[in-house]
């Protein structure tokens, strides 16, 4: 995989706005044109920047990833990936004022932004070029395949995946303050708040059975997920899903299967945040070995989803 600098990325710019202290960046793909969007804070001081990246840890990386699907699945566009970007960094809690940002740090602000997406992309290296990760399908997850596919147009399917993921939340008696960020990260406080949704009686059989057939494993494979990227994914959490998905008229078969797909883009992600700057350390190994046993994908299944996100990096 070749440095990921300003220049290397250029091509795939095709919008760049600057709003305060934030960039939000429209990539295209130059081979499906299909558009990314994504976003980050201008930092004002480089000095405090950690490897000149906004650092977060491997769970939290993962939690960011989801957003950015679920945010994308529900159409909320990327005012909350810029507020959730800022809440991992210095400049969540810096004076608001007006200035007028270098050329320097909206590069470095834009670099960030495609980054933060960096696992929507794959290495074309018979072109020498970055393209959308689509492009690839054989190296991409069978969860990030389906999710793409699926087109949650309905405002009633939106609507029953947002209380889907708010009850799977809940499930174990608490929301805890990450979870309640996580919610406006893809929300971006657009459309109902957290507390509006937990205020509803639960989902029923009814409400479930309403949604369209094509998304419901859709749904579920997007619940299952962001419950199994929780350091916490509790047994009371594993039993909502299981409810919700027999609600939604699956089978044990579609079940177990889905558990299998969400766990294997779990820990795909993982990779993805430890393979960041093109290695991966004896820690960080230990630490997705760690999440693929506890998610129950054993070694011969771990190491080819090693494999294959090197290769759709460009990693030897």
């Amino acid at each position: 995989m070749p440095e990921i600098t300003y220049d290397a990325i250029k091509p795939l710019i095709e919008q760049e706005d600057v709003s305060g202290h934030s960039v939000t960046v429209t990539f295209r793909c130059p081979v499906s044109g299909q558009q990314i969007r994504s976003g980050a804070p201008i930092v004002e001081d480089q000095s405090g920047r950690v490897g000149k990246a906004v650092k977060r840890s491997l769970w939290q990386n993962m939690r960011w990833s989801l957003s950015r699907v679920v945010r994308s699945v529900m159409g909320y566009g990327v005012a909350g990936q810029i507020g959730s970007t800022v809440a991992y960094t210095a400049m969540a809690g810096a004076e608001q004022r007006q200035w007028e940002p270098t050329k320097e740090q909206v590069k470095q602000a834009t670099l960030d932004a495609f980054k933060a997406a960096q696992n929507q992309f794959a290495w074309d290296g018979s072109q020498q070029r970055w393209v959308a990760a689509s492009v690839f399908k054989e190296l991409q997850t069978e969860f990030a395949v389906t999710v793409q596919a699926a087109v949650f147009d309905k405002p009633w399917d939106r609507n029953i995946l947002a209380r889907i993921l708010t009850e799977v939340a809940a499930a174990d008696g608490t929301v805890e303050e990450q979870e309640r960020d996580f919610f406006h990260a893809f929300t971006g406080g657009t459309g109902p708040t957290l507390d509006e949704l937990l205020a509803k009686e639960p989902l029923t059989k009814a409400e479930l059975g309403e949604t369209s057939a094509e998304v419901r494993k859709p749904m579920l494979l997007l619940a299952m997920a962001v419950a199994m990227s929780d350091e916490n994914y509790s047994p009371e959490e594993q039993a909502k899903l299981q409810q919700i998905a027999i609600g939604l008229g699956l089978t044990q078969s579609d079940i177990q299967r889905s558990a299998q797909l969400a766990a294997d883009y779990v820990v795909d992600q993982a990779l993805e945040t430890a393979y960041a700057d093109g290695k991966i350390d004896p820690d960080e190994r230990k630490n997705v070995d760690q999440i693929g046993f506890r998610l129950g994908v054993d070694t011969d299944r771990l190491q080819r989803l090693d494999a294959r996100c090197r290769k759709r990096k460009g990693l030897l």
